[in-house]
């Protein structure tokens, strides 16, 4: 099996033009992305005169991929931070911080040509059998993009996941979101990846419905229903020494009964505390994620959140002392304050991300991202450093 190439495939036009940025096996046992990024770019190169756009098609996990591992050393979508990007540029005897650089890279010099919007999308597959799916983080542009496509989407993984390459994209400002197509070996999971790959092409502006159906593309693949929201509350973790087994064979979505037996970890069961939905069970040797528990979003509440976050309400919260917007991104709220202070409505401002950066205040960071350059590897600076500047 040969190595596949960083950059799979790309179309360049105009950098006026939207740009759109497709990720495949960034864990290397999630060959279906790969199948259906190098099936559908072979389809529209041959209508490049239909596309106003730039695609990009960039390969994850290469050393992984050729041995059928999720990761080897070290999962790529954990290690998106300053701390692994400052390691990468030390250490040779892991494997992704070769992936890591690479990828960066050619994020780099795609980013530095672009002048217009840019969209970021990871193609991914699941352990266990499921119905497709967006996961994403909870900012404007995300939900703008993502309202009509007909798929689930997943709000919220951004308070429990660190280091995933759409969160530092995200922070730059760009459209970014992972799309689960299905099963890792089915075949099914193949099409679906190549259904949401036409769409995003539709949904971007990058090709009109007219010439996808020049292209041979069916029309059902561009005309979706309006999608359905569901928020993650709770993450199992788990470390690379425990012992995890789920109980039988969830399926995601699957609603479940308080007090139902799901797992097992280190030989302890694990109960489900309310009538959540499972999410994401894990059924695969590699995992740092067990399962989560989701919940339905009310359509109503998503509306009033966005007038709120258009209206920066937060802003009015700085007039109660203890509490202070150190930028546009961070509010800082003193300890005392927090259980006056609901979690709910610190989500509907936009902020998701708590944290603590002495012993009596907490920061919280809003996924609403003014649009920043990437810059170059060697000068990465966090977004959440400096965070005493106004």
């Amino acid at each position: 099996m040969l190595k596949p190439k960083r950059l799979i495939a790309s179309i360049e036009h105009n950098p006026e033009w939207p740009t759109l940025i497709f990720f495949c096996c960034i864990h290397g046992n999630e060959k279906a992305g790969y199948i259906a990024l190098e099936s559908f770019f072979e389809h529209i190169h041959n209508f490049p005169e239909q596309l106003k756009g730039n695609l990009y098609g960039i390969f994850g996990n290469q050393e992984a991929y050729l041995q059928e591992f999720r990761f080897l050393d070290k999962d790529l979508n954990r290690i998106w931070t300053k701390s692994h990007l400052e390691e990468s540029s030390r250490k040779d005897n892991v494997s992704e911080y070769h992936d890591l650089t690479e990828i960066y890279n050619v994020l780099y010099d795609i980013l530095k040509r672009s002048k217009s919007e840019v969209y970021c999308i990871d193609l991914h597959t699941t352990s266990g059998p499921t119905k497709p799916f967006i996961v994403m983080n909870d900012a404007l542009i995300n939900r703008r993009f993502v309202r009509n496509l007909g798929y689930p989407v997943i709000f919220n993984v951004e308070s429990f996941i660190e280091g995933a390459l759409l969160n530092l994209l995200n922070d730059l400002g760009h459209v970014s979101l992972a799309f689960e197509g299905g099963e890792h070996y089915s075949k099914d999971s193949v099409k679906e990846l190549k259904i949401f790959c036409y769409k995003t092409l539709y949904h971007t502006g990058i090709i009109s419905a007219e010439a996808l159906i020049d292209m041979g593309i069916s029309e059902k693949y561009f005309k979706s229903k309006p999608a359905k929201y569901f928020e993650m509350i709770f993450r199992q973790d788990l470390k690379p020494e425990d012992n995890f087994k789920m109980c039988g064979n969830y399926l995601n979505f699957q609603k479940l009964e308080k007090g139902e037996r799901i797992a097992t970890l280190n030989n302890q069961s694990i109960y489900a505390p309310k009538n959540f939905r499972i999410f994401m069970p894990l059924y695969q040797k590699k995992g740092e994620d067990g399962f989560f528990y989701i919940k339905r979003i009310n359509r109503f509440k998503l509306k009033v959140a966005r007038v709120f976050r258009n209206l920066q309400a937060e802003n009015l919260l700085t007039f109660i002392p203890g509490i202070k917007k150190l930028n546009f991104y961070t509010l800082s709220i003193s300890k005392p304050l927090l259980k006056f202070i609901p979690k709910r409505l610190m989500f509907a401002l936009g902020y998701r991300k708590s944290i603590e950066i002495d012993g009596e205040n907490i920061c919280f960071t809003k996924q609403e991202r003014k649009l920043k350059n990437l810059p170059k590897l060697s000068s990465f600076v966090s977004p959440y450093q400096n965070l005493t500047k106004t």
